[in-house]
């Protein structure tokens, strides 16, 4: 098999991975990618994200700028077992208003999502919390 296989867009901008590329980064249906634009070099990159069986959800925390905010919020994460997969912060205003974003897999939390934002709520390590479940079609 050759490193690259050449497909064709379709009019809804899809394209087919060729059978031996989905096997060889073990992709089946329901597996969830990443598709990373890399400007300078005209391309997108394809990468494994997270397995069929994942349940995704993305969460977004406004939270106090201050320290120890955020790892409070990730210990109430870890303490209901969802699984970090990719996060990003930033403050907002310093000394006062910091932002967290987290795509996690919640495939194997204790109790539901909804009590997972209360917890974070009550620990004070956000004053806002807003959780969007990613769909299966994508």
């Amino acid at each position: 098999m050759h490193d690259y296989e050449i497909v064709r867009v379709d009019s809804k901008g899809r394209i087919t991975i060729p059978s031996k590329i989905r096997e060889e980064l073990g992709l089946q249906s329901g597996t969830y990618v990443t598709v990373r634009l890399e400007r300078g070099e005209n391309r997108a990159i394809l990468s494994l994200f997270s397995g069929p069986d994942s349940r995704l959800i993305e969460l977004h925390l406004m939270m106090p700028d201050r320290p120890g905010a955020l790892a409070r919020a990730a210990k109430v994460l870890g303490d209901a077992n969802i699984d970090l997969l990719l996060s990003s912060s930033r403050t907002i205003r310093k000394g006062d208003l910091a932002e967290w974003v987290v795509v996690a897999d919640a495939s194997h939390a204790n109790g539901s999502v909804d009590e997972v934002k209360k917890k974070i709520l009550e620990s004070q390590a956000a004053i806002e919390v807003d959780i969007k479940e990613f769909s299966m079609e994508g």
